[in-house]
């Protein structure tokens, strides 16, 4: 199914999970916010924003996905792919 054709909510999940997959292909998390800050231009971004995102407690900006994708270093499309995968297979991106 095509990212446009999935619903609003199961798209915010998804892309809740590719922020929690970018992390861990970037540790350690102070690195990863780091990163993403300065790719974003941001002054600040903490850690618990962060893990607010991978939660799905706040929605997470396209910039900031497309920023995770950069410093973890895959497209948004592969970040999203491995967040269908393991959401089919009942896991988070930590297991």
């Amino acid at each position: 199914m095509g990212t446009l054709s999935r619903a609003p909510a199961a798209l915010d999940h998804d892309v809740a999970l590719a922020i929690g997959i970018a992390r861990r292909l970037r540790p350690p998390m102070k690195v990863f916010a780091y990163e993403v800050r300065r790719e974003l231009g941001w002054k600040s971004l903490s850690r618990r924003a962060i893990y607010a995102w991978e939660r799905g407690e706040s929605r997470v900006p396209a910039s900031a996905l497309l920023a995770a994708a950069k410093v973890s270093d895959q497209s948004v499309d592969e970040l999203l792919t491995r967040a269908r995968r393991l959401d089919r297979m009942g896991l988070s991106p930590g297991e």
